[in-house]
Order: structure tokens, then sequence, then C-alpha cells
């Protein structure tokens, strides 16, 4: 193996859930406060969500390795328990007897009940304090949910006697938010949801783990990281097996450190080749196609993969289909004629065309709304779908447009701006029913009435904020402007209809 070769005394990316290795990052330190908070007296419910992946388990058992002696733990990895099976397994990990006797059957519901009970009291007498973790809470059946609920009924007139843990998948979220659960859900005292790595905290992952296993090197090369962090979306467990079989691959080749080259073979063969969807927005040309060409040019270009599995497509990898960097795909997909050497940034494409290429960091349901039709390329050929069948989040995402004559960062009520008047026309539908009365500042020249950002104005860009599921501060910036555009072009979802 590579330890040696590395100067490496342990596998530093070993998938095992190992608290000496866990990197507390910004929100794994949160999720690991929020754990903290059950050895409280307020803590009685606590619910720690997160993909798979994330590192969920060896937060618990980060936490369970650091509480006090006075804090028993019972921690429960397989709920797929019936309601008494849940609770022998408590009182097993707490060592209250539970076995029935001889020639009896086994113990009921109550009967476990009350000797839990009883040893808690015992316990809360003596100072001690009871903390029982369940992972993978997501996969509990409906029965279960209900015995948990009882479970947090076990109390004295001050304290919660048990504090219950709840631990799992997103899924786990949806099933607390259902009416038949809102009883155990009100109950639920703090919650934390894990978000992804992003990509400044890989490097310091990465070194982290290296330095545990005792080497201070930095084994990674900076595009093998930004590589590294592209294929596995940011979650622990594929970046562990990805930097673990690219550490294989670098002593293979007689490597000092991981290149990019290596650091994308091992995405290869860590996450495979399925046959998935790269989504771009359609083209400008395909806009004026379909006749949704407007004021402004809407094309959202979903780089990266989302949810994907691998960093490959049909045998190509990243680079290979987008290049080092995402300008020149950007500009090509979209048909403007520029050298590849001109383009670096999107600021070349804007001095060498007439579009403009902004980047954003927009959720997924944002964009969606902004755009009626999404290219993507499957099977090694472009179709066209509508934007509802686009389901994962992009992780970067541009938009491409013409920009607007004299348009800043923001129209504000009481400015005049060439705008107006389309933002006016655009709206008359909302208030087709009124008779619009244009208030101006008075001695303002009747010519620059339609130019003006007035009051009523104002009230309808609020509504049409709103209902567009953006902030309602009546200022017409970017996201509200483009709000205006999918609308005029009849592609504008309200959140009501996704």
């Amino acid at each position: 193996m590579y330890l040696d070769y590395f100067g490496l005394s342990r596998l530093p990316f070993s998938i095992a859930p190992d608290p000496e290795l866990l990197y507390l990052s910004p929100s794994h330190h949160e999720a690991l406060a929020h754990l903290n908070y059950a050895l409280t007296a307020h803590g009685g419910l606590i619910c720690l969500t997160g993909e798979v992946g994330m590192g969920k388990t060896t937060l618990c058992r980060a936490f369970i390795d650091q509480v006090p002696a006075h804090v028993d733990i019972a921690y429960i990895f397989n709920p797929m328990l019936s309601a008494p099976e849940l609770l022998q397994a408590i009182c097993s990990e707490l060592e209250i007897p539970c076995d029935h006797q001889p020639g009896e059957g086994p113990l009921t519901n109550k009967q476990l009940i009350d000797r839990l009970y009883q040893s808690l009291i015992e316990r809360y007498a003596r100072g001690r304090k009871v903390i029982c973790i369940i992972d993978e809470a997501q996969s509990m059946p409906a029965p279960l949910l209900e015995q948990i609920r009882l479970l947090t009924n076990l109390e004295t007139n001050r304290d919660k006697l048990l504090t219950l843990i709840l631990v799992g998948q997103p899924e786990l979220q949806d099933i607390l938010s259902q009416h038949s659960t809102r009883q155990l859900d009100q109950r639920i005292t703090a919650r934390f949801h894990l978000p992804s790595m992003n990509q400044k905290q890989l490097k310091p992952y990465l070194q982290h783990r290296l330095k545990q296993a005792g080497s201070e090197k930095e084994l990674f090369s900076k595009r093998a990281i930004s590589a590294i962090w592209t294929g596995a979306r940011g979650i622990p467990r594929l970046i562990n097996s990805i930097a673990d079989r690219a550490l294989l691959g670098a002593y293979a080749t007689n490597q000092s450190k991981v290149s990019k080259v290596i650091a994308l073979q091992a995405i290869k063969e860590v996450v495979g080749q399925p046959k998935r969807k790269t989504v771009i927005g359609l083209t400008a040309k395909g806009l004026k196609g379909l006749g949704l060409f407007g004021l402004t040019a809407v094309v959202v270009m979903l780089l990266v993969f989302g949810q994907q599995k691998t960093a490959w497509v049909n045998g190509l990898n990243l680079d290979e289909l987008w290049g080092m960097n995402p300008y020149q795909k950007l500009a090509e997909v979209n048909g403007l004629d520029v050298e590849a050497s001109d383009l670096s940034s999107c600021n070349d494409i804007k001095e060498n065309s007439e579009f403009a290429c902004l980047p954003l960091d927009w959720p997924l349901a944002e964009l969606k709304k902004l755009q009626q039709y999404i290219a993507i390329f499957e099977d090694g050929n472009w179709r066209v779908v509508t934007a509802d069948q686009l389901t994962f989040k992009p992780l970067r995402s541009f938009i491409l447009w013409q920009p607007v004559e004299n348009f800043g960062k923001s129209v504000k009520p009481g400015e005049s701006h060439s705008l107006i008047t389309w933002i006016r026309n655009v709206l008359t539908d909302e208030s087709a029913s009124l008779e619009w009365q244009i208030i101006a500042p008075e001695g303002a020249p009747e010519h620059d009435f339609q130019s003006y950002y007035d009051p009523i104005l104002a009230q309808k860009v609020s509504s049409f904020q709103q209902s567009a599921g953006l902030k309602a501060d009546r200022i017409i910036g970017l996201k509200t402007l483009l709000a205006l555009q999918a609308k005029s072009q009849g592609i504008l979802m309200s959140d009501g209809e996704g």
C-alpha cells in the first residue's frame, strides 16, 4: 500500500466512522454543538439530519466519546424495530434487566416502560443523565414514532428523565412534517441539517486527515482538490473514497503528490460512469427560435452536475466536456463567434460579444422559475425538456443576457429609467380592472411621466415580487428584472406553481 511511501502511520481516508479523523468544519462544529445541547436540562428531543455520507454517524461517535462521566448513552443504530424491540434495545444498552423469567412470556410494553422509568428515576436521583441516540431514524416505522413520542413523557416535574436524539437522512424531516407526527415534531427542542462541504473547506479537510495519519505534507495539488470536490459534490464519504484511491494512484505512478489527472481517474474508478445528464440552459439562438427572446435572454448554464454521482459523462471527463473553464463552452453553446483564447472570465464574454455573463448562486427553484426550457446532454445528443423535469441542483450557474442600457444594480421608487414603461406594460395585466394613474413629482414634464417609478407601480412591483417568491422590497434589481422578463414571455412560475 501507499502508507510507507507517503510516510503515513494509518489510512487517512478510511470511511469508517472514526472520531479521531473527524474534521470539524463550521457546519460540523455547529452540528456537534446541537448534540451537546442534549447535555443540558432543556434538551428533551433533538433532531440532526444530513445527506448520506455527510458524517452524521462519525459526529455521534465523537459526541459519545466526549460526554461527561455522569452521562449514560444508549446508541440504537438499527431502528427497524417494533416498539417492544426498541424498549428492549434501550434497556439492553443501559444494562437494565429485561429478560423474562422461565415459564413466563415476554415482557409487555408496560412492563418494559416501567422498568425503564424506574431505572431513570434512580439514575436521576444519583445525578446521572441518560441520552438515547437513534441513528438512521428515517427508517423508523410509524408505530415506533409513536413510541418515541411516549418516551418523551418520561419526566419529573422539573426535568426530562430521557433525552432523545434522532439522527437521519433528509427524509426524516419530511416524516416529522406530516400531520400525523405533528405532536412529535412539536417536541423537538433543537434541530440542525448538516449541509455538504464547500470547496474552500476541502483543503483543510484533507490536510487534517493527513496530519492525523502522520503527514504534514500537502499531497494533493490545487487542481486535484478542485476536481475531487466536484466529483464528490462536497460529501465527505465520497471525498474519502476518491482521496484514498487517488493516493494509491500517485503511489502506483511514483508521483510525490496527487495531480488532477490522477484525481479524475480516481473519480472515474470510485464513482463510475453511469449515463447521467448534464444540463445547460437553452441557448440564446434557441430562445429566439421559440419566440422567447425579449428584453433579456435568460440562459441559465447549469454547470458541474448537481446530484450526479460522477464527474464523467459518456466517457468524457469534465475537462473534455466543459474545458478548463466554463466560459469557452458557454460562448460556444450559445453560438457566439469568439476565439477560445479570448475567454477566461465572464467579463471576456461581455467584451467580445453583445452578451453579458453573470455568475450566480441562486437556488434551483429560482433558476427554474426563470427558465422554461432546458437543454440536456444525454447519450451524446441534446434534447429539450421543460424546467419542471429538472430535479437536481447545480453547483454553479450563470445567466447569459443582453444588458439593459444604463441599468446599474437597481432602480428604486422615485427614480426615472427607460425600463419603467416596459415594466408598467408587463404588469398591466394584473391591473386591467384599474384605471392606471401615474403619480409623478409636481412640476415634472409630462413626457417624463412614463419613465418615473411612481408609488402605484412600486406597489404593483411589490405584489409581483411576492408572487414570484422574491423579496418584496419594491427595488427592481437583477432578480426582479429577470423575473419580469420571464413573466413577459409567459415562463415565470409562481410559488404555488412550483
